[in-house]
């Protein structure tokens, strides 16, 4: 099924080649970091900038921040705090577009990107400590775009990344679940 479906993408692609065209697409929503026990979910921005070929595949560079906050914990001293996720992001992201000349364009895509992440999570005697971790980071992406012209549109994506911090240490472990984001923005075409 899945060699199914890549093969129409592409065929849907190729059979549209045409020019070489550019893209430039902002992004604001949310990540969410729904698989491990810290709960975490808060703001998320993105930008790309990429050049794609005739046949709908593209590359470019791709940047994303994101702020989260999750799980209460108590300390010693009987603090409430809330873990609290962070990253930054910036890499390459190949994308692959299908019906590129229709007002409605999906696309696919795989990003590779150097993380930077500074998240404040319980240590082993239940204190929220801040952490500093820079990391390699993938995710698999998946969005569409809808153009209100010839060069203007609205994307609507989502993504799941594998989290920013190495898996080194038990207290960690959580943190190598996938955090999804959801993320709508303008898109410029040229």
């Amino acid at each position: 099924m899945r060699w199914a479906m890549a093969g129409l993408l592409l065929w849907a692609g190729s059979a549209q080649a045409g020019e070489w065209r550019g893209y430039l697409s902002l992004g604001a929503g949310m990540a969410l970091d729904r698989l491990s026990e810290w709960n975490a979910k808060g703001a998320a921005i993105n930008a790309y900038f990429g050049v794609e070929m005739p046949i709908g595949l593209s590359l470019g560079i791709y940047g994303e921040a994101a702020e989260t906050w999750g799980q209460k914990f108590e300390d010693i001293q009987h603090d409430s705090s809330r873990v609290q996720l962070d990253y930054r992001q910036y890499g390459m992201e190949v994308r692959f577009r299908g019906f590129r000349d229709r007002m409605i364009s999906p696309w696919l895509a795989v990003r590779l990107a150097r993380s930077a992440s500074k998240p404040q999570t319980p240590n082993e005697f239940g204190q929220l400590v801040r952490q500093e971790f820079q990391a390699m980071s993938a995710a698999v992406r998946g969005g569409f775009d809808v153009w209100l012209g010839m060069n203007w549109g609205l994307t609507a994506a989502t993504s799941w990344q594998w989290c920013d911090v190495r898996y080194e240490k038990e207290a960690v472990r959580e943190c190598t679940r996938p955090i999804n984001s959801i993320l709508v923005g303008p898109t410029l075409r040229f």
